[in-house]
């Protein structure tokens, strides 16, 4: 199901993809489905560990984009040049204003870590992933925003992907 077939008022999880495609202004979908969690017409979740990794996606995207840093490894580029990071700035306004339109941030807890455990032996999820999905249990929701397929096949969501991407 695409973005934007989410009902109103529904309570939803919203992965990191979701963030950098409607930054990137790769989805329509994406930033539309933003904008209805701004406007209250449903509440998106954003987890913490969702939030640092969109905070880090942004960041090397920014030093992708000002030529920083090349293919490979860009974390490790950049983590050997710290003068680099400090320079950046443009990440930092992006995930100010993610934090301002009103999504609700959702800690992990210590039981998200067992639960998640278990949803990887199930089905064979990554750690932030499975992560994702245990918050998604923990808190009963059931709308998944996410252009990550695997979670199709998690039973006890619906999963809500865009189909506008632009490459």
């Amino acid at each position: 199901m695409n973005l934007l077939t989410i009902p109103s008022g529904q309570l939803a999880l919203i992965d990191a993809n979701i963030f950098v495609y409607a930054n990137h202004r790769s989805s329509a979908q994406c930033e539309i489905l933003l904008e209805r969690c701004a406007n209250n017409e449903l509440t998106g979740v954003l987890t913490t560990h969702i939030l640092a990794e969109t905070m880090h996606v942004l960041m090397l995207a920014e030093a992708r984009d000002l030529g920083l840093i090349t293919s490979g490894n860009p974390a490790k580029q950049l983590s050997e040049k710290p003068h680099l990071i400090k320079s950046l700035n443009r990440y930092e306004f992006l995930i100010r204003d993610l934090l301002t339109i009103g999504l609700q941030l959702e800690p992990l807890q210590r039981e998200d870590f067992i639960t998640a455990i278990s949803i990887q032996r199930q089905y064979g999820l990554l750690t932030n992933d499975a992560l994702f999905m245990a918050v998604a249990a923990r808190l009963r929701i059931n709308a998944v925003a996410s252009a990550n397929h695997n979670f199709k096949k998690v039973q006890g969501i619906t999963h809500y992907s865009p189909d506008d991407l632009k490459e």
